[in-house]
């Protein structure tokens, strides 16, 4: 598998800061994650809000979306996907209750921007932008996990960080907000454009990509426990005994 250095998004950086080796698993050598209960029901979650905001503006048709986009791959029996389809369809339905109260309209979702930046292009994918009445924007990223600190200011996140700098340079909103949309927890947590360091955000994007480019991919064996090749990694401090 061919991966172009030079073209940067999130998920390569955070894999690559995360551990080089595990970057070069993936963005090299082409090795794919299984998927798990987390990540199959955020795909489902993702997949369904897609749908609804694409095709409705009745929240009391969102429960159908849920259904109708569920993925059933990554469970190990129908009682664990059971348990956690009604996880995703609590979420649902506490997003339809908000849904119910919005105010602004859903301008555009899954929406890619791309630019060039120093040689290099940088691109991302925005699960949600809204526009107000006012004419400024909001852009969201649905977090379905709850393995996330609540208490971290947004403007620490690279990834909303890079999501202000593509929606500002790529689509030339300049006025608006980014926003982390916590479904598992019905919580939002949101900071403006101009609250997030353009300048420090877009120079750890190129300082990552330089040493991607120098082919630095020296393991990180920190995050073992969480990885999904553990089992076959020769750096692997965490082997599961077979």
């Amino acid at each position: 598998m061919y991966s172009d250095v030079h073209e940067l998004n999130y998920s390569k950086i955070k894999t690559y800061q995360e551990c080089p080796l595990l970057y070069k698993y993936k963005y090299i050598d082409g090795k794919r994650e299984g998927l798990v209960p987390a990540s199959s029901l955020g795909v489902s979650i993702h997949r369904a809000l897609e749908a609804y905001h694409a095709e409705s503006n009745d929240p009391s048709e969102l429960l159908n979306y849920y259904d109708d986009c569920w993925l059933g791959a990554g469970y190990s029996s129908a009682g664990e996907q059971m348990e956690w389809y009604l996880k995703g369809k609590k979420m649902m339905e506490e997003y339809a209750q908000r849904e119910y109260e919005r105010k602004t309209t859903v301008d555009s979702t899954e929406r890619e921007f791309i630019f060039e930046y120093d040689g290099w292009t940088l691109r991302g994918k925005i699960d949600r932008i809204d526009k107000y009445p006012d004419g400024t924007w909001e852009v969201i990223d649905y977090k379905t996990g709850t393995d996330v600190d609540l208490s971290l200011p947004v403007t620490d996140s690279l990834q909303l960080g890079i999501y202000c700098v593509g929606a500002r340079r790529a689509w030339n909103m300049q006025k608006g907000k980014a926003t982390f949309y916590f479904t598992a927890f019905n919580q939002t947590q949101s900071a403006n454009f101009d609250e997030f360091d353009e300048t420090k955000i877009l120079n750890t994007f190129i300082e990552t990509g330089k040493k991607i480019e120098a082919q630095d991919f020296t393991p990180n064996t920190q995050y073992c426990s969480e990885c999904a090749f553990k089992n076959e990694c020769e750096f692997s401090s965490c082997k599961e005994e077979v």
